[in-house]
């Protein structure tokens, strides 16, 4: 579309709302390079490229739902060109008139909102990407039930201990105690679930937004209950060493 045919919108500004648009069609159907190549993946790295499949890319995404990519390269010949031929094999029975779907890939919500415009419910897939410290620090992505949080209990353990070989109870309270401060933050920045109607939005808007909250609230609250099991363990650390420790509420 041109800023002509648009009714006469010119400039920078409609020029940018003209390639956002453009660009938002392109990432949401857009499949990485590697998936053409002789060893296919989904995965992206930065030598890959958008490429765009035409009738593949119309399939919905069903978690866990099995296809097979195919990619294949015909013999090379004066008669036949060399590009790779891609098929999608679904590979659950179906009858007349019910969807085909394909398989996105595990994918957090946040990344089916930025990337495709929907979220699922109780996403299993959920993941938060927590960073300690400074722009350098590693980010670590934690999923549900805890899941890769010793990385992150270790960061943090390290940077609180006083002895650079070993931790003691004491080391494993305080790392506990800042774990414990930091999730309940960012608990507290999280909206209330289910108060939108406070703000006006679409109720597929308003759907995605308390899916990818509900996701964010139960990974906190479980990295919750593994920083107060990691202080129970240093309590009884302390307790074998002789010394009783009380913690309040």
């Amino acid at each position: 579309m041109t800023a002509r045919e648009s009714g006469g919108q010119n400039g920078p500004s409609a020029k940018m709302e003209f390639y956002l648009t453009a660009s938002t069609y392109l990432s949401s159907r857009a499949f990485p390079s590697s998936l053409l190549s002789r060893t296919p993946t989904l995965l992206s790295s930065p030598d890959t490229k958008p490429v765009l499949l035409p009738g593949i890319d119309s399939l919905n995404h069903g978690r866990k739902e099995p296809v097979s990519w195919v990619v294949t390269y015909p013999e090379a010949s004066a008669h036949s060109s060399n590009s790779p031929k891609i098929s999608l094999v679904l590979h659950r029975p179906s009858t007349q008139g019910q969807e085909l779907l394909n398989n996105y890939g595990a994918k957090p919500n946040s990344e089916l909102i930025l990337g495709y415009g929907f979220a699922l419910e109780q996403n299993p897939d959920d993941t938060i990407v927590l960073k300690i410290g400074g722009t350098n620090g590693k980010k670590w992505e934690i999923g549900r039930s805890a899941q890769g949080a010793e990385g992150l209990w270790n960061e943090v353990l390290s940077s609180v201990q006083q002895s650079a070989e070993s931790s003691n109870y004491e080391d494993q309270l305080d790392a506990a105690g800042a774990l414990l401060d930091m999730l309940q933050a960012l608990i507290d920045r999280l909206p209330p679930q289910k108060d939108n109607q406070k703000v006006e939005m679409r109720p597929e808007v308003a759907l995605m937004l308390n899916s990818y909250v509900e996701g964010q609230r139960d990974i906190l609250e479980s990295l919750i209950d593994f920083a107060h099991e990691k202080e129970r363990l240093a309590v009884e650390q302390a307790r074998m060493e002789g010394i009783e420790i009380v913690l309040e509420d």
